[in-house]
């Protein structure tokens, strides 16, 4: 389990987050989402050890996150940021690739080969892997970089792995941002088939109907807070859309298709 416990984050006289409170279950979808400057990606990095919080505790697997290191930290989470600066012209098959960093030394080639397989099958860019990296799309891009951090995960899943290590988890900031429609439901159908693997995923998410589809559980941020939690449809209630986007919401849901959300207009 990873977890944040009354966590709040300072920088400079500015409050980030205040008492923060998140569970992240394995085998679970835990999907964020608030408005811009909610402090959504400052409560991922801290999961992830980026950030160290200026009070509270950050737990993972029921031991204190910053009594791990590095490498510890790269066989347990793997993380995909909004963006990444890349300068040098690397092949796709090479971004990919670094993702087997983590456990380069505890697999065996065929293993080794048989997951990059996996990774690439998970996100559809075979059809890119000879490609030079830096002149992809932005949506081309992220899609690697997704496949880049599976492969990095995909060891920690093996059930062996998870007996001796705990649970893996997988966080994920704003992943759908730049793709096209089917590539937006096929990414959250990767992070929902990992969580079906026993993973904890964490997504950070913008667009809510995504999170209606796949969350298991949802937190809504507000001014660096929790405003509500639960599942979806008990968080994407109109009173609360209300109240953190200003604007009146329905979540409509039709048997057969992904609910998605009705917006009144002005």
């Amino acid at each position: 389990m990873l977890q944040l416990d009354n966590v709040s984050l300072e920088k400079g006289n500015k409050h980030i987050l205040s008492h923060v409170s998140m569970t992240i279950p394995a085998g679970k979808l835990v999907v964020i989402i608030g408005p811009n400057g909610a402090g959504k990606s400052s409560a991922l990095k801290i999961m992830a050890g980026d950030y160290q919080p200026s009070f509270g505790r950050v737990s993972l697997n029921g031991q204190p996150l910053k009594q791990f290191s590095y490498a510890q930290l790269a066989q347990l989470r793997a993380v995909l940021s909004q963006c990444y600066e890349m300068q040098f012209p690397f092949k796709v098959s090479e971004v990919i690739e670094m993702g087997a960093f983590a456990f380069a030394e505890q697999s065996n080639e065929l293993d080794h080969q048989a997951m990059f397989k996996q990774a690439i099958e998970m996100v559809g860019v075979t059809a890119l892997l000879d490609r030079t990296f830096t002149l992809l799309s932005g949506g081309e891009q992220q899609r690697v970089q997704l496949a880049r951090v599976l492969l990095q995960l995909l060891p920690a899943l093996h059930t062996a792995q998870q007996q001796r290590n705990g649970t893996p988890y997988l966080l994920i900031d704003e992943p759908t941002a730049s793709l096209d429609l089917f590539h937006q439901y096929q990414v959250m159908e990767t992070a929902k088939q990992v969580a079906n693997q026993g993973a904890g995923v964490v997504a950070v998410l913008h667009d809510l109907s995504l999170a209606a589809s796949f969350a298991d559980y949802i937190y809504i941020m507000q001014d660096g807070c929790v405003v509500a939690q639960g599942d979806p449809k008990t968080v994407l209630q109109t009173a609360n859309l209300e109240q953190v986007y200003h604007m009146k919401a329905h979540l409509f849901e039709q048997n057969n298709f992904h609910p998605h959300l009705q917006i009144a207009l002005s």
